[in-house]
């Protein structure tokens, strides 16, 4: 460190040293860790700074069309140069560094202090053997002793390191940042502290602020929608470039800090720090805090107490508070501590909770499905629940209503009846055939004394178009409603929270499956709940605006073997395709599911709500104009609010339809809630950097779809008898979810022999897709292929 620095590297590929390398292959950054006082945080500050001026176009742009700033210091990476990097002959090598960090004119007045935590990164990017791009954030954690050389920290206490990529990844695959060379957080930090200002927004960009306002973003716009002093968070990025983050949602809770913080990782020895160091630059992120916030609002009072805040006159402002302060208010051990106010009873509370089935056994002469449970408490050696709660109106004969405890838990049961469907592959079709009847709700069970209960799950009569068959599926829904307990208490028990409100907690759903005839074939398994809760914590039970009501269907289906039980084949939805045909959309569970998470890669939103034929592009425009599909009817409300071919004018939006809708409503006497056009593009983006379909997918189960039926979309006038029905045929209905502009509509249909509704359900079981001749994994367009799977 006879500064400028020298660092001395190797690089290991395939086995052996990597050469060749140049400088346009290595960036370094260099920064110190500048321990906290007075209850701030530790910072790591570089040594390396740039400006950003705002002085000339294109960079001439900000809120409003005006810059926030004129300039602003950013830190970076270290100018280099060929000469700066040399290999030498016993196989590593060295850079030396453009900045003389001991030389504050260079860093921005930033001072070498040897003693102090420094860290050397590199943002390292090579070819290797294979032809593929390797990128790495190798780093070091050091200081400097007498003689200018390194001494590796080996203490976890005297380094920073908050969050380990590898949470990241759960959700992102591999975090790839700034052109796809930053990939790990312990990189970012370098740039990413107090020393580094976007001068178009005037946003600090510190890690800990931007990363927690990039994910609450949403929840931050809806604050500032609502006039709750929340705000549209966005960064001018590269090119000048606006990042609005206003549509970013984080996909669980956000109370969920231990997501991404935990000590109990060892690679994030800081990781609890949120627990013991509350911070503004952290915890003024997700909570909105600007005029007009509920926490402005309550915490100016402190900011003008003199018992607070010595000295305090009245006129202080909120964000006058330190902290020091915050640190006092919310520590350990208090009812306000970090850790305490962001408990989730909704998931938290879901340990308490395991629905056990013991049997399923069907009487083919009763018709019915016998199922032998308990619903456990997993934190009480198992013990069984009585499911008649004292909140029952009554508990000789049970009459649980849905706010009772146990009230809304319940049994389905899914299975086939689609005349001439075959057996060989399992495919439930009963949901939506006209057997919803096959159910029950835990409750009425008959209690052996031991709180075990049997249930019989009585099977619809067959019909004409309805015929039982195949291999069935018991699989329990719900959750249960717990009295809201109070958030801010210091101790356990919590006590019950006033006024007194319900709360939806998870329970830990059961399934298994059972012959109705023949051989038990078992419905294949193409995704798991793991995958699912990687991003989602508790699949349903909340939203990115954080909120419950915003949870599909209150958070009572969280796994995925119950999602198919519903939105099976003939699941067609009143939502219209957005690509001008006048079609249904599809909600089949594959067909959603792509459809909600491919935006990306539509040319047509996938939508919930849209009643309308038209060409819309994935903002939401449309451009050409349209009509209503079909009279526009709202739930248990019995007037049609508007008919069947009410125009819709050129340069619509999916708001002015709403706006339609709800005007023509009120109209007709509806006083419900407004209606609302879900647009999944402008809502959901797939988060991670590429298409890894096993990201979700189980065994490898995308490449080939064994789906034996088509996802309907259109139901002909007086046609009731499903197979009747017209459908997109399976493979396509899959592909289709994500590529649907006219051109890969055009060549599933022609070259791979599917229908896209020109088939209907019976014709369709009839021809076979040749998808497979040219996508089969494997081949020269195989589906991992075309997908970028290795």
């Amino acid at each position: 460190m006879n500064s400028p620095p020298q660092v001395n590297f190797t690089v290991f590929s395939d086995g052996a040293v990597k050469t060749g390398l140049t400088n346009t292959n290595v960036r370094f950054a260099i920064a110190k860790l500048v321990p906290g006082t007075n209850g701030d945080p530790d910072q790591w500050l570089s040594y390396v700074y740039r400006t950003e001026s705002t002085a000339t176009a294109p960079n001439n742009v900000g809120p409003g069309g005006t810059p926030a700033l004129a300039s602003a210091k950013q830190a970076t990476t270290d100018p280099n140069s060929a000469a700066q990097l040399v290999y030498n002959a016993d196989g590593y090598y060295t850079y030396t560094f453009s900045t003389d960090i001991k030389d504050p004119t260079k860093t921005n007045g930033v001072v070498f202090e040897p003693d102090r935590t420094h860290r050397i990164a590199i943002q390292l990017s090579y070819r290797n053997a294979a032809g593929e791009t390797v990128l790495v954030n190798p780093y070091i954690d050091f200081t400097i002793d007498a003689n200018g050389n390194s001494v590796l920290v080996t203490d976890a206490t005297k380094t920073r390191k908050m969050t380990d990529v590898s949470s990241c990844n759960n959700c992102h695959e591999k975090l790839a940042l700034h052109g796809g060379g930053r990939v790990d957080t312990q990189y970012c930090v370098m740039c990413h502290n107090p020393g580094t200002t976007d001068a178009n927004s005037g946003n600090v960009l510190t890690m800990s602020t931007m990363a927690h306002k990039i994910h609450s973003g949403k929840l931050l716009k809806a604050k500032l929608d609502a006039g709750k002093g929340g705000e549209d968070y966005a960064i001018w990025g590269f090119g000048a470039a606006k990042v609005d983050f206003a549509e970013v949602g984080f996909p669980q809770d956000l109370r969920n800090c231990t997501k991404c913080h935990s000590a109990s990782n060892p690679n994030t020895p800081q990781g609890d720090n949120w627990k013991t160091k509350p911070s503004k630059e952290a915890c003024l992120t997700c909570h909105a805090n600007k005029l007009g916030s509920d926490w402005e609002a309550s915490h100016k009072v402190f900011a003008r107490d003199p018992t607070v805040t010595p000295g305090a006159t009245g006129t202080e402002e909120a964000l006058s508070l330190t902290n020091a302060q915050c640190v006092a208010c919310h520590k350990v051990g208090s009812n306000i501590s970090p850790e305490r106010v962001h408990w989730n009873q909704n998931e938290e509370n879901a340990a308490k909770y395991k629905m056990n089935i013991e049997s399923a056994v069907y009487d083919s002469t009763a018709r019915k499905v016998t199922v032998k449970y308990y619903l456990s408490d997993p934190t009480n050696s198992n013990a069984a629940y009585n499911l008649v709660t004292s909140d029952c109106a009554s508990t000789t004969v049970p009459t649980c209503g849905n706010t009772t405890k146990f009230g809304n838990l319940r049994f389905y049961l899914a299975y086939q009846n689609l005349v001439g469907q075959s057996t060989t592959v399992t495919e439930f079709t009963a949901s939506t055939n006209g057997t919803n009847a096959a159910s029950g709700y835990a409750y009425k069970g008959a209690n052996d004394g031991s709180n075990h209960y049997t249930l019989d799950i009585v099977l619809p009569a067959d019909t004409a178009t309805a015929v039982a068959a195949g291999t069935a599926r018991v699989v329990s829904i719900g959750q249960v409603k717990e009295a809201k307990l109070q958030a801010k208490w210091a101790t356990d028990p919590r006590p019950e929270a006033i006024p007194a409100s319900l709360v939806n907690v998870v329970a830990q759903n059961a399934w298994t499956e059972v012959a109705l005839g023949g051989t038990l074939s078992p419905r294949r398994v193409i995704v798991s709940n793991e995958k699912c809760n990687a991003c989602h914590a508790a699949l349903g039970t909340t939203s990115g605006s954080n909120t419950l009501s915003e949870a599909f269907h209150g958070g009572a289906r969280n796994t995925v073997e119950a999602c198919v039980v519903c939105h099976d084949v003939n699941r067609m939805s009143s939502t219209v395709m957005t690509d001008g045909q006048a079609l249904n959309e599809s909600y089949q569970f594959k067909r959603m599911i792509h459809g909600i998470h491919g935006n990306s890669k539509r040319t047509y939103p996938f939508t919930h709500g849209n009643p309308v034929q038209g060409s819309f592009d994935k903002a939401g425009n449309l451009a050409l104009g349209g009509i209503f599909l079909a009279n526009y009817t709202i739930r248990n409300f019995a007037p049609v609010v508007l008919p069947a071919g009410t125009a819709v004018a050129a340069g619509s939006t999916f708001e002015t339809i709403e706006s339609l809708i709800n005007s023509a409503a009120a109209t007709a006497g509806y006083t419900g809630a407004p209606q609302v056009i879900e647009n999944y593009a402008a809502e959901v983006a797939w988060p991670g950097v590429g298409i890894n379909c096993n990201a979700c997918h189980v065994d490898n189960s995308y490449k080939v779809d064994n789906g034996p039926l088509g996802s309907v979309v259109a139901k002909p006038a007086g046609v009731t008898d499903p197979t009747g029905w017209r459908v997109i045929s399976p493979k396509a209905a899959t592909c289709t979810a994500c590529h649907n502009s006219p051109t890969a509509i055009a060549h599933v249909t022609s070259f791979g022999n599917a229908s896209f509704a020109n088939r209907t359900q019976a014709q369709s079981m009839l021809v076979q897709e040749t998808c497979a001749d040219c996508h089969s994994s494997g081949g020269f367009k195989g589906v991992d292929i075309v997908h970028g799977q290795n």
